[in-house]
């Protein structure tokens, strides 16, 4: 659990911060807020509801950081890890996609959360995957010398 936390923290730091950055860079070039109109209208101005979408940007990264210690468990194996790893992230991110970019209404959100996701998604598991040879190989050699 405590590593859960301790990641999940830096993840919502980082998710938060990164997403802060895209986002004036994208205020910058267009002048706007890039926000949903529907999204905003539900909030008393344009600043609760940047407020509120970087919290759930923060709460997405933080779960698919703190969420990486599945894939340490020894004991269920990779395919098991991974199959629990994407059920987390995917029951995480896309209630929040639906809510706050139209996910399920606009083509564009549904491309550009697919390839947010499957990016994120592969980076965690390609890190554990050599984790996880790494292991094997290190188990072999102690075999071997004994």
């Amino acid at each position: 659990m405590k590593n859960f936390l301790i990641r999940f923290i830096y993840g919502f730091s980082f998710g938060v911060t990164i997403s802060m950055v895209v986002q004036l860079v994208v205020m910058g070039i267009t002048g706007e807020i890039p926000m949903l109109p529907e999204f905003t209208e539900g909030f008393e101005n344009p600043v609760m509801a940047y407020s509120v979408q970087m919290l759930l940007i923060g709460f997405i990264s933080g779960v698919a950081s703190g969420g990486t210690v599945i894939l340490e468990w020894k004991r269920p194996g990779l395919l098991i890890q991974s199959i629990l790893y994407l059920v987390l992230m995917l029951g995480t991110w896309i209630p929040v996609a639906c809510y706050v970019w139209g996910f399920h209404k606009y083509t564009t959100s549904m491309v550009s959360g697919l390839l947010s996701i499957l990016v994120t998604y592969g980076i965690c598991w390609m890190i554990q995957y050599n984790i996880c040879i790494r292991d094997v190989k290190e188990i072999n050699q102690r075999l071997k010398s004994q």
